[in-house]
């Protein structure tokens, strides 16, 4: 209202953001009632150039920065590359788009034998267990590096002798262990690690590493050890110790599947980012990142939203993410912040 009073800026190339609608409509609202108030109680220029703003008062803009975003883009959608009439999608309305996609790429697969089938398989996994991840991988789009190089895994052969040859020490030692451990957190490892030696095809690096997983810290309790504190003592020093022969193996095997799943969850966003595209559909994500590419790229656009507005107020600037920062930056240029 004071740059608009003191004649730095008019009613059409102010633009107010802020992060909620319902901050937007609450500051919109103030902001009117405000500008009449303050309209009657100036004088001279000042009551003349607060009259005229109240007149046109639905030529400022004041919403969100996805709104914003939506402003440049459908002045502008040629430039954009996008739909002219393309459809701005709510979250929730994403979400359902991005399951639907991810249906029909898993269809897919499956109708075609894809080799990443197999490739998953031997790695124990299904592509069902890849859909959270697909969903948190495309909540990332402008993410342009997902580092996933190929891992080569180290030679398997000595830690399933070493498990083999703990996986019977633990078998004859829980013949005298107490069924009831109480507090202990070892002895049902003990028993668990046990029964799925007896399963495991250990030969498979899949069934070999589900087993090495669970070599993780277990706490003891050394009252519930038959052989008291010396026993107790004994026992976690040997688990710790296979513990730290585990550990870089999980790590590597964890490694080498990432690569596989890195994989699949960015051809099946590719399947997303051509679901919308040919729906004509925009998400938030896509609003802000056509909205920065078009003022980054295309100069005399730039130029052009810089005479379009002005004067850029920003609500809680502090808390923009790269990209809205990156659009507020180049939007504003040399004019005021």
């Amino acid at each position: 209202i004071a740059m608009i009073a003191r004649g730095k800026c008019g009613i059409e190339t102010l633009a107010a953001v802020t992060f909620t609608r319902k901050a937007a409509a609450e500051l919109r609202s103030r902001f009117q009632v405000n500008l009449e108030q303050s309209g009657g109680k100036a004088k001279g220029l000042e009551k003349d150039h607060l009259a005229e703003a109240a007149q046109h008062v639905e030529r400022c803009f004041i919403g969100t920065i996805h709104s914003f975003c939506a402003r440049l883009l459908r002045e502008r959608p040629i430039e954009a590359k996008i739909d002219v009439d393309f459809q701005e999608v709510e979250e929730a309305q994403n979400d359902r788009l991005k399951d639907e996609a991810w249906d029909g790429f898993v269809a897919k697969l499956f109708a075609e034998d894809d080799p990443i089938l197999a490739e998953l398989d031997e790695v124990g996994l299904e592509v069902g267990q890849l859909a959270g991840a697909y969903r948190t991988f495309t909540n990332y789009a402008d993410v342009d590096d997902w580092p996933c190089p190929k891992v080569k895994l180290p030679d398997l052969a000595p830690a399933v002798k070493a498990l083999q040859g703990y996986a019977v020490h633990m078998e004859k030692l829980l013949l005298s262990l107490p069924k009831d451990a109480g507090n202990d957190k070892l002895m049902p490892k003990y028993r668990s690690i046990v029964r799925a030696v007896h399963r495991a095809n250990l030969s498979r690096p899949a069934e070999l590493m589900a087993i090495l997983e669970q070599f993780t810290k277990a706490a003891v309790v050394q009252r519930n050890w038959p052989g008291g504190r010396d026993q107790a003592s004994e026992e976690s020093d040997r688990w710790t110790s296979f513990c730290g022969l585990a550990d870089p193996l999980v790590g590597a095997w964890r490694e080498f599947r990432y690569e596989k799943v890195v994989r699949l969850i960015r051809r099946a966003a590719e399947v997303f980012d051509r679901f919308r595209q040919g729906g004509g559909y925009l998400n938030f994500q896509d609003l802000l990142m056509r909205s920065a590419a078009l003022l980054r790229d295309k100069p005399h656009i730039r130029q052009y939203f810089r005479r379009r507005f002005t004067h850029l107020l920003v609500d809680e600037f502090q808390d923009t993410d790269p990209v809205q920062a990156e659009v507020m930056l180049l939007q504003i240029g040399r004019a005021h912040v």
